[in-house]
């Protein structure tokens, strides 16, 4: 799946051409807040099939994060590829995505009344050239990743609250069943840390980790 994203006034440019490995609407509206322009690709990974149990959750986003990009860098290798993963732990257990709306209850109502923790990893690979005559002690990273928490912590909610909010939609294709923008903002009492990490893509760690490839999101 390609598509080109662009905005009216795009004023960064990067050396490559930068390419985001993921189907999240809410990440590719974080990239377009930028004005860079890019292409979205969707890697065929399937999640579901690694066994990471022995990871924590920080490792398992880092993980999935560079997996996904990996998959699409093996057939753009000139690009910036951006890959990421978002999941929510909380008391040592990992909520991704839910399976069904009961499996969203269940997500929900142990998160009611309760912090827990959002971890988004994100992974960049960097095309496959090097500046010409850069010195071998200058020369850049092939990937860089990191992954990035946020403490968040969500109101009481009532059984019928819950119950309400699944019948919206909007939890059965969000990590821990809900979204902190739409719906899901009503839910949020307070967040330490990144917002935008919660939403799927820190904007700051994604700087950060193209400043160590040599790049800025800021300076045109």
């Amino acid at each position: 799946m390609l598509e080109t994203q662009t905005t009216p006034n795009n004023r960064i440019t990067l050396s490559h051409p930068v390419i985001l490995a993921s189907g999240s609407p809410r990440r590719r509206e974080l990239l377009e807040s930028l004005g860079l322009a890019f292409e979205v690709i969707v890697p065929n990974v399937d999640e579901e099939g690694f066994h990471l149990d022995h990871l924590s959750p920080a490792e398992v986003v880092k993980f999935l994060a560079r997996t996904k990009a990996q998959e699409v860098y093996k057939h753009h290798n000139q690009s910036y590829v951006i890959g990421s993963d978002t999941l929510v732990a909380i008391q040592g257990e990992i909520f991704g995505k839910p399976k069904s709306k009961e499996d969203a209850f269940r997500m929900l109502k142990a998160l009611q009344g309760n912090a827990h923790q959002v971890h988004t990893g994100i992974a960049i690979f960097s095309p496959d050239t090097q500046p010409v005559n850069t010195p071998p002690a200058e020369t850049l990273p092939p990937m860089v990743c990191e992954a990035l928490t946020t403490t968040v912590c969500m109101r009481p909610l009532s059984d019928a609250e819950i119950h309400a909010y699944i019948e919206t939609g909007e939890p059965m294709d969000k990590a821990g069943a809900y979204a902190i923008q739409g719906y899901g903002s009503t839910l949020i009492e307070r967040v330490d840390g990144c917002y935008f990490n919660v939403v799927g893509l820190s904007l700051y760690l994604l700087d950060r980790l193209f400043g160590q490839l040599g790049q800025s999101l800021l300076l045109p």
